[in-house]
């Protein structure tokens, strides 16, 4: 081949292999970069589209970008940062409460948060079967403990509330375990929770004979006035 090939080789415009790459959908990429970290920068935007007011409906008008922050899964050995060069309207309305709005994108990251939707992902499943601690993944994520565990937080909370996790299950496993030994503190006040917790396995076989073994809940307590709770 004469003349080296490129990946982006449209300038001023988005290259498609870029964004599968990365691939979060409706965002574009629009650089790359490796910072003094080592953590790989990945700075993102969507095109420019008409946008309504979410109150009023009314067109709103371009009011420039505001760059977010957001702490991504690890890709290629490396921690990774996606800068969002989220755009902002103003609605031209008077009389419409909103006045200047941001867009926002769940399949991304939820308001406010600082991880992506795809990190919050990653790191609940490292918990689930990899059996990682909060502290391990946040060394993997280059962040803080706390912004990890706020980030994923509700995730597990609305799992917890979702009864269809109990779906298909006709063996039930229980089993009483012992955590700790130290403190009884609550992980929000930097304990390590309860001593005592009482573990429920599906053991349901599936259609070849295998067992799921799969965990649905740890229930404080080793009691079984605990264990009646959960099922309440």
């Amino acid at each position: 081949m004469s003349e080296p090939t490129s990946c982006c080789r449209v300038r001023g415009g988005y290259c498609e292999r870029c964004d599968v790459l990365v691939g979060l959908e409706g965002l574009h990429v629009i650089g790359v970069d490796r910072d003094d970290g080592g953590w790989l920068v990945v700075e993102v935007e969507s095109e420019p589209t008409p946008m309504g007011c979410p109150a009023c409906g009314v067109v709103a008008h371009s009011h420039g970008r505001v760059l977010v922050r957001l702490v991504d899964a690890p890709a290629m050995g490396r921690p990774v940062r996606i800068f969002w060069r989220k755009r902002r309207w103003v609605c031209p309305d008077p009389g419409c409460p909103v006045g200047t709005f941001v867009e926002q994108d769940d399949r991304i990251a939820a308001p406010r948060s600082s991880l992506t939707t795809r990190a919050c992902r990653w790191a609940i499943e490292q918990i689930r079967r990899e059996h990682a601690s909060v502290n391990g993944i946040r060394r993997q994520l280059g962040t803080g403990w706390r912004t990890v565990w706020d980030s994923i937080r509700p995730l597990l909370q609305a799992m917890d509330a979702d009864p269809a996790r109990f779906e298909g299950v006709t063996i039930l496993g229980v089993d009483e375990h012992v955590w700790h030994h130290v403190s009884t503190k609550p992980f929000e006040a930097g304990g390590r929770g309860p001593k005592e917790l009482t573990g429920m396995v599906d053991l349901t076989r599936d259609a070849h004979g295998r067992n799921r073994a799969r965990l649905l809940d740890l229930v404080p307590g080793r009691s079984g006035q605990e264990l009646v709770k959960s099922f309440v």
